[in-house]
């Protein structure tokens, strides 16, 4: 146990030493930010207002709170991308330890194959639970001084819950992915997944304007419904808040701005969302195992 607890410390001191780690790591997630307010924000109030407006029996909705709804749902979406960008460069710690032959003289050590890779695993979700707890407290700042109201207890419960297991997702997959490159691709796998991983999301755009086979073959993969469990969360006080029911925008409404999950016709509830990604962990955990036996064999 002190073996990885002194790695875990290693690991997490050589990450914050190089300043560039932590630029990178957030790189995507200051992107999305940036588009947000600069473009985002107003277009989804906008669309959000004119979707209300055709249904004679819902009344006029406040821009406030349009804006309040636009700026939930893309937070929300903040903590997928951000598990997974952050886990990528804390994680790339192995890509650069196997090529400075770092990984080999620890192997060679009495450091036990499995405790080394378990080290490199508890430090990215440190890392990464430390710094999108801070994007959690960000938001909850923001949203106090701009709207004058926050997060409840059970949101901040549940929001925390969902950022765990968006950071078992996000370290069993990356460290898959990364079993397959060397460090000159890093930067590139990096700029990909954290672009894509927003698109497929649906981020920048919700899935429904791909189209119906497009949108639900997007909505099958897990960064769509863990997007969509975040913002479920995020939206839990909407009643409260809002002269809306959770009722009201259920549906057509729901389903266009990535509130709710649907397959083709099919809607699936958040617990579906929750057991499928459930099950793409569990996938993507048996691969993982199969890749490191066979990684083993190779050395």
């Amino acid at each position: 146990m002190s073996h990885i607890i002194s790695l875990v410390k290693r690991d997490v001191k050589v990450f914050y030493r190089t300043k560039t780690n932590v630029f990178f790591s957030l790189l995507g997630v200051l992107i999305l930010v940036v588009l947000h307010f600069v473009i985002f924000r107003n277009m989804y109030a906008d669309n959000w207002v004119r979707a209300l407006s055709q249904n004679p029996l819902i009344p006029p909705m406040d821009i406030r709170y349009s804006r309040w709804v636009s700026d939930s749902l893309m937070f929300a979406a903040i903590i997928p991308i951000g598990s997974l960008t952050i886990t990528l460069t804390t994680l790339g710690l192995i890509v650069s330890d196997k090529d400075k032959n770092v990984l080999s003289d620890f192997l060679v050590s009495p450091i036990n194959r499995n405790r080394l890779f378990l080290s490199y695993l508890i430090s990215s979700f440190l890392i990464g639970f430390v710094m999108l707890l801070g994007f959690v407290i960000f938001f909850q700042i923001y949203f106090s001084i701009v709207y004058g109201f926050g997060f409840t207890l059970l949101q901040i419960v549940i929001i925390l819950g969902g950022l765990v297991g968006s950071l078992v997702f996000g370290n069993i997959f990356m460290l898959l992915l990364l079993s397959f490159i060397r460090s000159e691709h890093l930067g590139s796998v990096g700029a990909i997944v954290g672009t894509f991983s927003g698109f497929l999301g649906g981020a920048y755009i919700p899935l429904a304007m791909f189209g119906d086979t497009v949108g639900s073959i997007f909505s099958a993969l897990p960064f769509a419904q863990i997007t969509v469990l975040m913002r479920g969360a995020f939206l839990m006080e909407l009643e409260s808040i809002t002269p809306l029911t959770h009722e009201i925008i259920s549906g057509e409404i729901a389903r266009g701005f990535g509130i709710e999950l649907w397959l083709w016709d099919i809607h699936v509830p958040p617990w579906g969302a929750a057991l499928m990604t459930t099950g793409f962990t569990l996938i993507f955990l048996v691969c993982l195992i199969f890749r490191f036996k066979k990684m083993k064999k190779a050395d």
